[in-house]
């Protein structure tokens, strides 16, 4: 059987992975998740954000899992620390953007007055958007999603208030995110 220990031992792992894929994961999320978390913390000095990175990167082994042959620590800590460091160029480039967006507004105040009304409307045509990507999330991802985002509760509290793990409740809302992300991307590309 595959112990837990302090380092995970890629061959021992691999053959877990290939017997049974969730428990292998399961026993990878349980003895990496804290340390990959604390990893992201430092980079992103946000602890939400970074709880986000590294359930993407969960995520992504996940999905990368038949095409695995070898998992080491380095591995691991260099996901994480080359998506904290994605997260944190992106980051810079959407602060960018805002900036340019908000001085060429600034430029020209009387453009600005005059895009009110169509920004009124692509406004209420996003919010449209955004409730149907909500209503086309799977019941338990909606639920959880709504309240967390919407209602505003803690995972903790949600997790207590279904009677699940909070780290089930953070899937719900990575995989949410994920979603709502990849339908309105398609909104927001037509827009620009």
């Amino acid at each position: 059987m595959f112990e837990p220990q302090q380092h995970i031992d890629s061959s021992k792992f691999i053959a877990l992975l290939q017997k049974d894929g969730g428990k292998a994961f399961e026993l990878l999320f349980k003895l990496y998740y804290d340390k990959l978390l604390h990893l992201a913390k430092y980079y992103t000095n946000n602890a939400e954000d970074a709880e986000e990175i590294v359930q993407d990167v969960f995520l992504k082994l996940w999905e990368r899992r038949k095409k695995i042959t070898e998992l080491n620590n380095s591995y691991l800590f260099t996901m994480t620390k080359n998506a904290c460091l994605d997260y944190l160029k992106h980051q810079s480039v959407v602060q960018k953007k805002s900036k340019e967006l908000y001085d060429s507004q600034l430029a020209d105040p009387l453009r600005f007055i005059q895009n009110e009304t169509a920004s009124y409307v692509l406004e209420k045509e996003l919010d449209q958007k955004i409730q149907e990507s909500i209503a086309a999330l799977p019941t338990k991802q909606r639920e959880v999603f709504i309240k967390s985002r919407m209602d505003g509760k803690k995972n903790m509290e949600i997790a207590q208030e279904l009677k699940i793990s909070k780290r089930t409740v953070d899937t719900h809302i990575t995989l949410a995110l994920k979603a709502m992300r990849l339908q309105l991307k398609e909104f927001l590309m037509v827009m620009l």
